[in-house]
């Protein structure tokens, strides 16, 4: 390519000197000069444009940040994949939630640094370019992982180019199994006192439980929260348990029955679905039938208001003919 160039150099070098010729006398070698000024900065435009054209992009190729980590793990590595695009490397600098925690230099010695951040450990020995290892240190208190990650990567001169990327981690010990409702009769009575409680299975953070009836969310007024019998596993995952009393009424059973529901939701982590228990109760039979006889009577109630209709049009029409009848 550079050989072409050169060539082409000369070809239009040769065309400006005879150019330049073919002009008036009257011309100095001045407007020679000037003539040869200007092909060089269209020369210089090609090859600076031919370079830009050419040349590959800094890009990150991926990021591989675990998307949930255990609080009792005792270390974490997080990685970084890129394509230089032929240049050179200047620094990979990690992030957490904006705060840079490591950073690369290949031309430093040693080439990996710490800043130091309360309660964050890194593992220098098992970070390099592409990757940084971070440390769980129980005996210092342990260190809050959860959070949004950054990985920058730049070059060297001549270039100077920057890119990142972004990914979150969420730090939880997930429940293996949805929530316990219990004390849930299969039949009730309106006016009848109904009593359930929810436990959770141990996770961390503990969860959240909330009932539903019949789909509806129940006032907090109506629950409370109970003390759990001490269901832990280390000192991170712990139970909840929630506890409902109402008074039932007639509007609670749609169709004859009620549905009661429990749902687990571990707080800030959205990335684990929420769990949930259903049962259902039916309406004691001697309510069914009470139920079921306020129809009955709407519909006797319907008969006998047609057949009054019907009689009153019976009436009008014999009346009608015996004016007719009359009048002939």
């Amino acid at each position: 390519m550079w050989r072409n160039l050169r060539v082409n150099e000369d070809i239009i070098m040769e065309n400006s000197e005879i150019r330049c010729k073919n002009a008036s006398r009257s011309e100095t070698c001045f407007r020679s000069e000037k003539c040869l000024t200007k092909m060089h900065l269209l020369l210089l435009t090609a090859l600076v444009f031919c370079s830009l054209t050419t040349g590959k992009a800094l890009k990150i190729l991926k990021l591989d940040v675990p998307s949930l980590v255990d609080p009792r793990t005792e270390s974490v590595t997080l990685r970084c994949e890129y394509d230089l695009g032929g240049g050179e490397l200047y620094a990979v600098q990690w992030h957490k939630d904006g705060e840079e925690f490591f950073k690369y230099m290949p031309s430093m010695n040693p080439p990996g640094s710490v800043y130091d951040i309360e309660n964050f450990y890194v593992d220098v020995q098992r970070s390099d370019s592409k990757k940084v290892t971070l440390l769980n240190n129980y005996h210092k208190g342990g260190m809050n992982l959860a959070g949004t990650y950054a990985c920058e990567v730049s070059t060297e001169a001549p270039n100077f180019l920057t890119t990142y990327a972004l990914a979150n981690m969420s730090v939880a010990v997930p429940p293996k199994s949805p929530p316990a409702l219990e004390g849930l009769r299969p039949y009730y009575e309106v006016g009848e006192v109904l009593r359930a409680e929810c436990t959770s299975a141990p996770s961390h953070p503990p969860a959240v439980l909330t009932f539903l009836l019949n789909e509806k969310e129940v006032s907090k007024s109506l629950t409370r929260h109970l003390q759990n019998d001490g269901h832990v596993i280390g000192n991170f995952a712990t139970t909840t348990r929630q506890g409902l009393t109402i008074i039932l009424e007639r509007h609670h059973f749609p169709g004859g029955s009620l549905t009661l529901a429990c749902e687990a939701v571990l707080p800030g982590v959205p990335i684990i679905k929420t769990l949930r228990t259903e049962k259902t109760a039916t309406l004691a039979a001697n309510n069914q039938r009470l139920a079921q006889e306020a129809p009955k009577a709407g519909k006797a109630r319907s008969i006998a208001t047609s057949l009054s209709q019907s009689l009153y049009l019976f009436i009008l029409v014999i009346f009608l003919l015996y004016k007719v009848h009359k009048l002939a």
